[in-house]
């Protein structure tokens, strides 16, 4: 990625910046610009739009900015897409916020690093004028009246979390074991996406097996090497664990490298959420001790979220939510259906 929304106007008007075409995407660690162009406006101007992204150490949020270029392209619009790094710190992603706005932003797609924080900014930015539309994670104002953009696009964090839950049902029923032990591993920090998550999965454990012991640890850090560590200390409490799952890829990745550490994997099966090169890989080997991936498609959200903040611009009215399709899963039954070595998303 080039770096993109700097400090001041005066490092703006000390920069060339160089447009690459929005089906190239950046990957470096600040920000990333696009160009998508169209039949220009007036004097062809470009309408310039941010993307605040969460956490570009996560790959799954490439996929996202893939989306947003994939969009842009195909919209016949003038667009310049400018994209910034939170590095999951909301004072960074703040700032980046407020100076996307004094650039010239006429709107911004905010994948926010917090359920809460990031709320007064964008109360700020409305009543600059700037249309913003939230994706992935729900925002929980305290006034009604400072939910000030356009749309929610995300995807349905509880229908995630049954989808991994119907995966571990059908293995279970293999076990003919009336008390399975589930194990789910949550991030407290992400608030009620991670609630949902956890609601979905458990729900559907429960309904097909009453008496199943259903284990939620949170992971204050939500990284494989914190579930790793927290995983080790579930296992020295319990004996039998029969199934895992967790919020992401990575704390579920960190379970298994815990359960292979303690020589336990041969006994645990493993269920990913989000989409990760190395769990559909463990899957496509063949890996026995992986039974599913849960996908939750960020290029899907990208498009989306970009196509309803143009609406926007254009003076569309939009619902509270802007539904996306629901997760799909992927097993070792069904992955030869799917070309993910072609997923840029995934770092391939």
């Amino acid at each position: 990625m080039t770096k993109g929304w700097v400090k001041s106007f005066s490092a703006v008007l000390a920069l060339t910046l160089v447009l690459v075409g929005c089906s190239n995407s950046g990957k470096n660690n600040n920000g990333t610009g696009g160009a998508a162009s169209g039949s220009p406006s007036a004097a062809g101007d470009q309408t310039v739009i941010g993307g605040a992204i969460m956490n570009l150490g996560w790959p799954w949020y490439q996929g996202a900015i893939d989306g947003m270029n994939n969009y842009a392209a195909k919209s016949g619009k003038n667009l310049k897409l400018q994209f910034e790094d939170g590095k999951f710190d909301i004072n960074t992603q703040i700032t980046q916020l407020e100076n996307m706005a004094q650039l010239g932003a006429k709107g911004i797609v905010v994948f926010p690093v917090d359920g809460k924080a990031i709320i007064p900014t964008m109360v700020k930015l409305h009543e600059q004028g700037v249309k913003i539309v939230v994706g992935d994670y729900p925002q929980s104002p305290d006034n009604p009246e400072d939910a000030v953009w356009e749309t929610f696009v995300g995807h349905d964090f509880k229908e995630m979390g049954k989808a991994a839950g119907e995966v571990a049902v059908n293995y279970l029923k293999t076990l003919n074991k009336e008390d399975p032990t589930v194990v789910y591993l949550s991030v407290p920090a992400s608030g009620q996406a991670s609630v949902d998550r956890f609601e979905g999965f458990s729900s559907v454990i429960k309904e097909a097996f009453p008496n199943a012991k259903v284990i939620e640890e949170g992971d204050p850090k939500g990284d494989r090497n914190s579930a790793q560590t927290l995983f080790e200390n579930v296992l020295q409490r319990n004996k039998s664990v029969d199934v895992v799952s967790g919020h992401n890829d990575a704390l579920v990745l960190g379970a298994y490298n815990a359960a292979v550490s303690t020589n336990r994997d041969k006994e645990v099966k493993f269920i990913g959420l989000a989409g990760d090169k190395e769990v559909l890989q463990y899957i496509q080997d063949g890996n026995p001790a992986w039974i599913g991936e849960v996908l939750q498609d960020p290029v899907v959200l990208g498009e989306v979220a970009l196509e309803a903040l143009l609406a926007s611009l254009d003076g569309k009215d939009l619902g509270e939510t802007t539904p996306l399709p629901k997760p799909e899963t992927i097993t070792p039954d069904n992955i030869n259906d799917y070309d993910w070595k072609s997923w840029s998303w995934l770092g391939n």
